[in-house]
């Protein structure tokens, strides 16, 4: 594989609202490419993320500066994007006030952080139970890639989420959606898949069985085979360590999970249109990076592991996404503090497998 180029499409730092985490990238049906992230932040958890979206339409050599897609009184996480034909779909989800204060410790400890605590706590005081309770969720919104509509409800959640079925439907594998504590919302713990024709609808959910081993499920994502199958891969927490499990969707059924032997976490897959699907995960134990596998055969068998990115000085990264070129090559970006910042910032690389 070669590196081609690097860059970052929004800048992170040391001040507050200077943060930018967990990222996705798309085609729009238009020809563009679309990034989305969760931005304006303070720390990993605070009530100030929001969803932000930025434009390159030209390959991603240059981006739009970014503007505000989804800013509710809560904190809106991870957001994803995916295309099926005309329509574009973008996601995100939040947490409640009780979790976001139990971590105003962790996020911003220290005397040297006081004032920083202060106005978070206070930020948390003047939500509402009402604002709350409207804004509280897992949510999703249809458009053309420009245009959306409102954020609806939807019953689960993944970092980047929907991806397209062969039949030609958005396909979203997802975790129920849970508190940051662990609290249930309208189903069960653990990971389920939705269908829908037009981002807005979506089919009752089928849920896949726990694993055999107690392994905590989280962050899926999957690609269509091409033989009515699909391929899955979750982030996986068993015995305090985090990791990846395959799956695979057969007759519109899970089955079961089992380990990848893959050290990095969480999956996003692309095929690509010369054949094979990618999948590029962040590596959180040293050495830590961005790192690629491929797979020519629906997953059966992956390749050799390709490093994007080996020059990660910490483990705080990852969370890639891809998407194609028009020339065959692979844009993939992630979040990363860079240099000397504390807060992340949204790096990308081009290169060619």
């Amino acid at each position: 594989m070669k590196v081609l180029r690097k860059g970052i499409i929004a800048k992170g730092g040391c001040a507050f609202g200077q943060g930018h985490y967990w990222p996705s990238v798309a085609r729009l049906p238009g020809g563009r490419l679309a990034a989305v992230w969760s931005g304006g932040r303070h720390a990993h958890v605070c009530p100030y993320g929001r969803v932000e979206i930025s434009y390159s339409g030209d390959e991603g050599v240059t981006w739009s500066e970014p503007s505000v897609l989804y800013d509710n009184s809560l904190d809106d996480r991870d957001a994803g994007i995916a295309v099926c034909g005309d329509k574009a779909v973008v996601t995100t989800f939040t947490n409640t006030r009780r979790f976001q204060r139990s971590t105003v410790p962790q996020m911003f400890p220290g005397p040297e952080n006081e004032e920083k605590r202060k106005s978070v706590y206070a930020h948390l005081d003047a939500v509402t139970d009402e604002q709350e309770a409207r804004d509280l969720g897992s949510f999703c919104a249809a458009g053309d890639g420009t245009d959306f509509g409102a954020f609806r409800r939807v019953p689960i959640t993944a970092p980047h989420g929907p991806i397209v079925g062969e039949d030609g439907r958005f396909l979203y594998i997802g975790r129920a959606f849970v508190d940051g504590d662990g609290t249930a919302f309208g189903l069960p713990d653990g990971i389920y898949y939705i269908r829908s024709e037009n981002g807005v609808d979506w089919s009752e959910p089928v849920a896949a069985p726990p694993a055999d081993d107690g392994a905590m499920l989280c962050e899926p994502h999957g690609f269509a085979c091409g033989d009515g199958s699909v391929f899955v891969a979750a982030r996986a927490h068993l015995g305090g360590h985090a990791t990846m499990y395959f799956n695979r969707i057969a007759n519109g059924a899970f089955g079961k999970w089992y380990p990848s032997g893959i050290e990095g976490f969480p999956p996003h897959f692309l095929t690509l249109s010369g054949g094979g699907t990618l999948l590029v995960y962040g590596r959180r134990t040293q050495p830590y990076g961005i790192r690629a596998k491929l797979t020519q055969d629906g997953g059966r068998t992956w390749g050799g592991e390709m490093i994007i990115n080996g020059d990660a000085a910490q483990p705080d990264i990852g969370y890639p996404a891809s998407v194609e070129l028009k020339d065959g090559s692979v844009f993939t970006l992630w979040y990363e503090p860079i240099g000397n910042d504390s807060l992340g910032s949204i790096a990308y690389a081009v290169w060619k497998p």
